[in-house]
């Protein structure tokens, strides 16, 4: 399974026309310092528009593009945690079934509509929509279900939760928590020619699968968003995107952790970030596609064959082996856990027969050719317990994104920036869990977490980590880091968010 795809990317991608927008800008007094005035191009690793300008359908890979033209109930702050921005407050009550916001007044939209608490509702009410991937935790069943939304008044939004939520407001940060103003609501086939958002830039051009041109509008924050003009340039192929940077073709990009060497060694300067985790995503908790993965030791088998130290100094270069359902710098790392699973053939053997199948099983996966070389090395660790794990290449995304509902197992990079929400939005209630499995413990520990606040946050986090790997609804192999390059002589140092694997869109300053 193609790692970009699901990282990035919310469904099957729909080809679009070019797109000229020319949508009416909002704001007033322009207070941009003329001397700041420059362009800004940024090598992006993902068409990060394929299927139109609705940030619900995308995840978190794509926080970093809709950050210049969407703004979000709560923002990513610089350490990662939720800042209010659309949200000017919020409270729960006693027993945090529901979540009170408050908010802001003035903010316009691309369209020329205003921000108000109807607007609010009528965004998160679109959650019964199954192609928001964004949305998909909200939605009724979802691990995180919004029960009913409300507006009492011009500035107050009332959510109420089919369970106690006690740090929502994570959910609600960056691509999840964007809104879209009135025309969108209204007709969302204008999502299909450009944004229609509050955020600080509004798009000028669009070339699908080439460049995106944004123009910073009249009123932001110069201070905070320096550049007047923004170029994103979609470069799928790692090493075209190294080349555009080196070249300078670009003044920042997105570098693939197998070319940071390159780069280095040709004078790209670096920042890095963990938080990347290389995963086995186990789509088929219940049998339906492969009955031997209905059966939690032979997912816990899987785990127990990889010699994950091998893996990375054979095709994961840079990378740190882990076992580990969050990155090394997360509260709910656990290095009992690399113990636990370390590299141990003949536990695999005994996992292997307690589950039922001493003599091993046969399965097909799907990948695409950029992770083909990591799946014939997990293939010959599979192939000494006796599963014989077939890999298909495709170059289809249609193909890529159909096998989630066919095959039992994925390879993907998975962003873990938000624990609680990418466990919510992406492992128990989105895409990963196309059966629809459950996991007493999984849920036990997920519903703890989202409760925890303070001190007992580090602990449940934990919990949930192990609930994860223990009940083998993932098989993490590495943790990758997550690199940008970028020319010294036009822009500053971009800073990274937490543990999220790209730079904040406001870190991007130009060069003293």
């Amino acid at each position: 399974m193609i790692g970009f795809t699901f990282k990035r990317l919310g469904v099957s991608a729909l080809a679009l026309a070019v797109a000229v927008v020319s949508l009416t800008a909002c704001g007033s007094t322009d207070s941009a310092d003329p001397s700041s005035s420059d362009t800004l191009t940024i090598g992006y690793d993902s068409d990060p528009a394929p299927q139109g300008f609705d940030p619900l359908l995308y995840g978190a890979g794509q926080r970093l593009f809709y950050e210049s033209t969407y703004q979000s109930l709560f923002a990513e702050g610089a350490d990662g945690q939720p800042v209010p921005e659309l949200a000017s407050s919020f409270s729960y009550n006693k027993a945090k079934t529901q979540m009170t916001l408050k908010i802001r007044s003035g903010v316009t939209f691309t369209d020329g509509s205003a921000l108000t608490a109807e607007l609010v509702k009528k965004n998160l009410d679109r959650r019964s929509d199954a192609k928001l991937q964004a949305y998909s935790g909200f939605a009724k069943g979802g691990s995180t279900e919004i029960k009913n939304v409300e507006a009492p008044s011009a500035d107050t939004v009332v959510l109420t939760f089919t369970a106690a939520q006690g740090s929502f407001q994570t959910n609600l940060m960056g691509v999840a928590g964007t809104i879209v103003g009135e025309k969108a609501i209204t007709d969302s086939s204008v999502l299909t020619q450009g944004p229609d958002g509050s955020g600080p830039y509004k798009m000028d051009t669009s070339v699908k699968g080439s460049s995106y041109t944004m123009s910073r509008k009249p009123g932001t924050d110069a201070s905070v968003y320096p550049f007047q003009k923004i170029v994103y340039k979609p470069y799928l192929d790692k090493n075209a995107r190294l080349n555009a940077q080196i070249s300078g073709q670009t003044d920042v990009s997105l570098i693939d952790t197998s070319t940071q060497e390159t780069a280095a060694s040709n004078g790209v300067s670096l920042v890095k970030n963990g938080g990347t985790m290389l995963d086995l995503l186990v789509f088929d908790k219940t049998g339906a596609t492969s009955k031997p993965f209905g059966n939690k030791d032979v997912r816990l088998a899987l785990s127990y064959a990889i010699d994950r130290e091998s893996f990375v100094k054979t095709v994961a270069k840079g990378a740190e082996p882990s076992a580990n359902a969050f990155p090394k710098s997360s509260a709910g790392f656990d290095a009992a856990l690399n113990t636990e699973y370390a590299f141990d053939v003949a536990k695999a053997k005994q996992a292997l027969a307690k589950g039922g199948y001493p003599n091993g099983f046969s399965f097909t996966i799907t990948a695409s050719p950029t992770i083909q070389a990591s799946l014939e090395f997990l293939q010959n660790q599979f192939k000494a317990i006796g599963v014989d794990m077939k890999i298909e290449v495709t170059t289809s995304t249609d193909k890529l994104f159909a096998v989630v509902n066919t095959q039992p197992l994925g390879f993907i990079p998975l962003t873990m920036s938000n624990e609680v929400g990418v466990t919510a939005g992406v492992l128990v209630g989105g895409f990963a869990n196309p059966h629809k499995a459950q996991s007493p413990v999984i849920g036990a520990a997920l519903g703890a977490a989202a409760n925890s606040s303070g001190a007992d946050a580090a602990a449940a986090l934990k919990k949930l980590n192990g609930a994860l790997i223990n009940e083998g609804w993932l098989i993490p192999v590495a943790e990758q880091f997550s690199y940008a390059g970028y020319d010294p002589e036009v822009l500053q140092a971009p800073t990274y968010p937490g543990i999220d694997g790209y730079p904040l869109l406001s870190s991007f300053k130009p060069a003293a």
